[in-house]
């Protein structure tokens, strides 16, 4: 499909989603949906009133305030480097990212909470960090998550034994077939 066909396109990062709509007149229509319960009500307004202004800005070429161009990150949200956590043939499954003080699994597509897999590797990362420096960003059912956050920095052993045990837990609850698919077979 063109960019030209194209009529709605998603955009999601990090508990953001924007959704832009082509309307037939030409113009654009768009929904910012913020969900993240790392950032307080205040950072949320913060970061769709920013999101509001750049839309505006580059689709209907609006003049924007400085007002409404937000500070930069801080040093601690630059991400370092990442680890791709990978099956033995190569095949993504999802990446660790490693901030400044803190760290965060993503798994390549967003998975069941309650998968075992899953379980195991939080009962880990909670048994090793605390249960307190360890919290979840859900999507908006709450059942998937996108991204687990470990509020400690590991060293650099640390963090090649979580790798292998985040790929392990990851691929278990990609390639596991779903509840629905075992139902309609059986």
């Amino acid at each position: 499909m063109s960019d030209e066909l194209r009529k709605e396109t998603t955009i999601r990062k990090e508990g953001l989603s924007i959704k832009i709509r082509r309307t037939e007149r030409g113009g654009y229509t768009w929904v910012i949906e913020a969900d993240s319960p790392r950032l307080d009500p205040q950072e949320v307004e913060k970061i769709i009133r920013h999101t509001d202004a750049m839309l505006r800005k580059r689709f209907l070429g609006e003049e924007v305030e400085a007002s409404e161009i937000p500070e930069p990150k801080s040093p601690e949200e630059r991400i370092e480097r990442t680890i791709p956590l990978e099956s033995r043939n190569s095949r993504l499954f999802g990446r660790l990212v490693i901030y400044a003080d803190r760290i965060a699994l993503e798994p390549v597509k967003p998975l069941p909470v309650k998968d075992a897999a899953i379980g195991w590797l939080l009962g880990y990362l909670e048994g090793r960090f605390g249960k307190e420096k360890i919290s979840l960003e859900h999507d908006r059912t709450d059942r998937f998550f996108r991204r687990i956050i470990v509020a400690e920095k590991p060293g650099d052993d640390g963090l090649e034994d979580l790798r292998a045990k985040a790929a392990w837990a990851f691929i278990r609850a990609i390639t596991r077939p779903s509840r629905r698919r075992r139902r309609r077979r059986g």
